[in-house]
């Protein structure tokens, strides 16, 4: 019996035809839209959001959610309510890096250090073939998160541009995806150099002016300045549910999001960032003008590496966002989590689709991921219950780890042992000093208590950060000859000055 099947031809053409089917459909209404936010922001508890959708050219839907604050008299949040964007940032900086390269200042292939000389990794090889387009893939060879510690200690981001060189990499050079706030600082030392500008001048010129972003800023700028600003909250999953508590922590907040200024610190709202999909959507243009070259849009979202592998889906990191490949089509998207904020922009080209949602709670993104994935299946025309399966997948409970065997505990030496002047590059001097029969460490802009852990082993804490700091004797002098802080990635030793 003959088996039948699909010419190459039609077969072909039902991949191509398949995701249009589903945009006969008439448009969401924006009843549906608030319907969908309102549904997540009670299941999951959120103080306040942004909700945008914009297709084609035209914003259909722009409206903030909740209030600023949870005091019951709190005003309420509108569509030029401003949230912190976190890592969503990153496409910002990317789209600034491609204007330097559109005007004819870099190349992407250029090695870095021809831009800016004192530009130094940790091996000379990959200093000299550091280019611009690995600056902001995170295939650096560091380990996840590298340098994210050290803001605490009130080093900013200069510091950290210089700070790179120090770790000691834990991947080869371009073989891991390996996530790295503290790169984009490079991006951010380029850009000042050929704009002329800061990093917040240049976004402000360069972005929110032509695209009429009137509203948003940068958090150099407003972040504790702003006016109608939603308040940063945290959520924690309990027995009885999602447990709300506001963000008191944001001096600390602002220290580490100001250091990443380039991959974190946009500030943003519901309407503003309509202006700032349509120019993806529009390939570069807003209005007719151009602002980014197709070439250069072509490359920032071009995939350079994988971030995961999923029975649904595929993620890949391209310049400042991420490329999903899955069961909703071709996603064009970033998450953003920082300083009791969250958010999650998701372009969808096949749709010339383009939703974002910001919060004030920094806890998770799934609540985004519940919002945006079912307007996607709106406008796909796809029934669908990103709800509740996001919810419930939230809930499960944690799986029990394990107990690691505890060392044995060990007495510290007696405190002179440990007591005098360390230096390390870049970090400057460090002292150890015990003070009302507590040994405490002053380094940087911190002045904190040393609490034993075991050994030679102490821990201190500084701003939102706690840090393990380990001794090593020097039996010549039975003294520490030197101590290493545990920042994540090796950093080096910082070492006793002799008198």
């Amino acid at each position: 019996m003959r088996k039948s099947c699909l010419s190459p031809v039609l077969f072909f053409s039902f991949l191509v035809l398949a995701p249009l089917y589903g945009q006969n459909k008439p448009a969401p209404s924006a009843a549906e839209i608030t319907a969908i936010a309102n549904k997540v922001k009670e299941l999951w508890n959120i103080p306040a959001m942004a909700v945008t959708v914009i297709q084609d050219t035209q914003t259909v839907y722009a409206r903030g959610f909740g209030k600023l604050t949870t005091a019951p008299d709190a005003p309420e949040a509108n569509e030029y309510t401003l949230f912190v964007n976190a890592s969503t940032s990153k496409a910002f900086t990317a789209a600034l890096l491609a204007m330097i390269a559109d005007r004819g200042f870099i190349q992407w292939t250029d090695p870095v250090i021809s831009h800016l000389p004192d530009f130094r990794m940790y091996d000379p090889w990959v200093t000299r073939n550091y280019l611009v387009q690995d600056i902001m893939n995170h295939k650096s060879g560091f380990q996840a998160q590298a340098l994210d510690p050290i803001p605490a200690l009130g080093y900013g981001r200069d510091d950290l541009y210089l700070m790179m060189r120090l770790i000691k990499p834990t991947f080869s050079f371009r073989t891991t995806y390996s996530y790295c706030n503290a790169a984009y600082t490079t991006a951010a030392k380029i850009i000042e150099k050929y704009s002329g500008m800061t990093w917040e001048e240049a976004v402000k010129a360069y972005i929110f002016t032509p695209l009429e972003m009137e509203h948003s800023t940068t958090g150099k700028d407003s972040y504790f300045t702003a006016k109608n600003f939603a308040y940063g909250h945290s959520l924690t999953k309990t027995k009885e549910g999602l447990k709300l508590s506001p963000r008191d922590d944001r001096d600390d907040s602002y220290a580490w999001m100001q250091a990443v200024s380039p991959a974190a610190f946009v500030m943003s709202n519901a309407y503003d960032m309509g202006q700032w999909m349509k120019m993806w959507i529009g390939k570069g243009t807003y209005k007719g003008k151009r602002l980014l070259s197709p070439e250069s849009v072509d490359f920032l979202f071009k995939p350079q590496t994988i971030c995961s592998n999923e029975q649904e889906r595929i993620v890949l990191y391209a310049q400042g966002w991420r490329i999903e490949q899955g069961i909703q089509g071709k996603l064009i998207n970033h998450t953003g989590l920082a300083g009791g904020y969250t958010a999650w922009v998701v372009l969808v080209p096949e749709l010339n689709l383009g939703v974002s949602v910001l919060m004030n709670q920094g806890s998770t993104t799934a609540p985004h991921t519940a919002i945006i994935r079912q307007i996607i299946d709106l406008y796909r025309g796809v029934e669908s219950d990103w709800i509740t399966k996001t919810y419930d997948e939230y809930m499960k409970p944690a799986v029990p780890r394990t107990p690691s065997e505890e060392e044995e505990y060990v007495q510290p030496l007696s405190p002179d042992v440990y007591a005098g002047d360390y230096f390390k590059e870049l970090f400057g001097p460090v002292r150890i000093y015990e003070a009302d029969k507590t040994l405490r460490i002053r380094i940087n802009d911190i002045d904190a208590p040393l609490h034993h852990l075991n050994a030679n082993s102490f821990r201190f804490h500084a701003r939102d950060e706690d840090f393990t700091i380990t001794f090593e004797i020097n039996p010549v002098i039975e003294r520490a000859g030197s101590f290493a802080i545990d920042f994540g990635d090796d950093l080096g030793p910082f070492l006793r000055q002799y008198k």
